[in-house]
């Protein structure tokens, strides 16, 4: 009789254990690249009453006669069909569209990882075997992201493991080089933004002078028109128009001459600094490593002393000349064109200052360089993309197209066989077989390329959702809820016949 009790016990544990699964299973029917488990069982035990026995004595042969004890969990196992793709538009949401894994990592040993760490940049590249200097784990949820370095990261910020692009990390020679360069960068920067801001002011203060003539020649000829009388008031707006002109024109003059702060003055040493800056550019295009050659920066600046009219030799009633005028107005536009001329000096100081800023920076090529390591790309970079075979490109400040490295997949013999470990990863167990097929480390040829040796293309752009399904979810749901109840109902039974046995002796 107890038999069936501790049956009927058994399968309310089972079947509150397949519970528990599918409770997994739907709270994580919106969780990237989660893949479904589920539930078998197997008999517990079998108690034999009797055993099997062969024809004998004119009989024929018997049948065992056992009786099961109850049920156990035979497997939970962990179901890699291929979720359906939701489309994210995002350029760093990657689905894989069959089997294949994405290898991440957490750094162990940075001795043997050249990464950009503490100021000093890196190629990027795993020194030895992988797994040597990284500890891998394996996913499906391709949410990626770039870190603060632009380093490829999962959202817990493991790295991504792929192949790397080839990298030139900056040399002493090339630092100095730079370090030089930026200098003189730097000691011609104030004498520009004087220059800048002397010809804004005197341009204005030329048009302003300009004005003043305009309006002292208009009160001459109004003052002529009327007759020519000294007691008239035209006589005191010409005289008043004469003032504000020589005013106008002493201010300009002392702005132009002055010994200290004067045009001219702020001309020569912005032609000074020119140059020193000039000098450096020769002993930047011949100095190692070559990497640009630049032009010298002209400039057509220059002093403007002499070169307009002296509106104090003028006589009252006498109107400015046409040739006085004409020289003012050649004047005006000699100090746009300087304007122009400014912003062609800033534009070719800038070109400057980023041919010697990037030999501190790294460069990449157009290739791959062969090696395991991590994926980065620059943050300098004007856009990127990722192909179907992994492969990320990207359009440097100069608008050439680099690699900045391949993602790569790992394939196991036996996918069921990987152990979830939490956060959407998997880890190699004993029977999830190796990627490492000659037994001495990780090698990046044992890393396949998307679309290669039995993996799946790389859909960028999308997501693989959790392979789910509510509707299979919920009829296991009310399976087990009945088998729970059948269960129960056993010990209930027995209870009861237990209860008739009892009251048997009174």
């Amino acid at each position: 009789m107890l038999r069936s009790m501790y049956s009927g016990i058994s399968g309310m544990k089972n079947f509150q254990l397949k519970l528990d699964v599918i409770g997994n299973n739907i709270a994580n029917v919106n969780t990237y690249g989660f893949k479904k488990s589920r539930v078998t069982f197997k008999e517990l035990v079998n108690q034999q009453l009797s055993g099997a026995s062969a024809q004998a004595g004119g009989l024929g042969g018997v049948n065992p006669k056992q009786i099961g004890l109850g049920s156990t969990i035979g497997t939970i196992d962990t179901i890699h069909t291929t979720g359906p793709t939701q489309t994210t538009s995002r350029t760093l949401d990657l689905a894989i569209t069959g089997d294949g894994f994405f290898p991440v990592a957490t750094i162990t040993d940075f001795s043997r990882v050249n990464i950009d760490m503490g100021g000093n940049i890196g190629d990027n590249k795993i020194t030895g075997r992988i797994n040597n200097a990284v500890e891998l784990a394996y996913t499906r949820a391709g949410n990626f992201y770039l870190d603060e370095r632009g380093y490829l990261v999962t959202g817990d910020g493991m790295y991504i493991i792929g192949e790397t692009g080839e990298k030139s990390v900056p040399t002493d020679d090339g630092i100095t080089k730079a370090n030089n360069a930026l200098t003189s960068i730097s000691s011609f920067a104030t004498p520009y933004e004087d220059m800048v801001e002397k010809l804004k002011q005197i341009y204005k203060q030329a048009n302003d002078l300009m004005g003043a003539y305009e309006q002292y020649n208009e009160a001459v000829e109004i003052y002529i028109e009327n007759g020519s009388d000294d007691t008239s008031p035209y006589y005191d707006a010409m005289e008043s128009a004469l003032q504000a002109l020589q005013t106008i024109y002493t201010n300009f003059n002392d702005d132009v001459t002055n010994a200290s702060t004067g045009f001219d003055v702020i001309v020569n040493n912005f032609k000074t600094a020119l140059n020193n800056l000039n000098t450096s550019i020769d002993t930047f295009n011949g100095a190692s490593p070559i990497v640009d050659i630049l032009t010298k920066i002209t400039s057509a600046v220059d002093t403007i002393g002499g070169n307009y009219p002296d509106a104090t030799s003028l006589s009252l009633e006498t109107a400015a000349s046409v040739s006085d005028m004409d020289l003012l107005n050649k004047l005006i536009n000699t100090l746009e064109s300087y304007s122009i001329d400014l912003e062609n000096v800033g534009r070719a100081v800038m070109e400057f200052e980023e041919a010697a800023a990037s030999l501190k920076e790294p460069s990449w090529t157009d290739s791959l360089s062969g090696s395991a390591g991590l994926i980065q790309i620059p943050l300098t970079a004007k856009s990127f993309s990722i192909g179907p075979d992994g492969l990320i490109t990207f359009v440097n400040k100069k608008g050439e197209l680099n690699v900045a490295g391949q993602i790569r997949l790992a394939n196991f013999p036996n996918p069921g066989g990987l152990e979830k470990i939490g956060g959407n990863l998997f880890k190699e167990s004993t029977n999830s077989g190796t990627i490492d097929q000659d037994g001495n480390g990780i090698e990046l040829e044992e890393l396949f390329a998307p679309g290669s040796e039995g993996t799946g293309l790389i859909k960028p752009g999308s997501l693989e959702m959790s392979n789910v399904d509510l509707s299979e979810e919920f009829t296991e749901m009310i399976v087990a809820q009945r088998g729970f109840q059948s269960n129960t109902k056993i010990i209930t039974t027995s209870d009861e016949i237990l209860q008739e046995i009892m009251n048997i002796k009174r």
